[in-house]
């Protein structure tokens, strides 16, 4: 993800993605968002909920790692709540439709390593 997008999530999230700033033995934050801008809305609003649902339930929740494995967005955490656990779910499961590239509707395709694109993007990709 671009460092524009990274700077917004670190900086309107701090504590979620405070592990940016550990080291990599203990958090791998440090690598960045691993993933498409596609996917910056998506992030954003898993974001903005579970530091909601942390602030109603006096948790806190850190993100150890973010990123695209099998064509879908993996987002890690220590501990969380099932609440937590539910959001990400569903944002994993929305990223599977969701174009990593552009974020309009997309499927996965591929073969070895897949990838969850619009019809536009993936053409662009198969021209490389």
């Amino acid at each position: 993800m671009n460092a524009e997008h990274t700077k917004y999530l670190i900086e309107t999230y701090p504590v979620l993605y405070q592990g940016h700033k550990w080291p990599i033995t203990e958090n791998l934050m440090p690598f960045g968002f691993e993933h498409g801008d596609g996917w910056f809305a998506l992030l954003d609003k898993l974001s903005a909920d579970i530091t909601e649902l942390d602030n109603r339930d006096g948790t806190t929740t850190i993100a150890t790692q973010v990123k695209e494995k099998y064509g879908g967005l993996r987002f890690y955490t220590g501990r969380a709540t099932d609440a937590v656990f539910e959001v990400i779910t569903r944002a994993e499961d929305k990223s599977l439709e969701t174009c990593e590239v552009c974020g309009e509707p997309g499927k996965q395709r591929g073969r070895g390593w897949i990838y969850t694109m619009c019809d536009k993007c993936w053409e662009e990709k198969e021209k490389e």
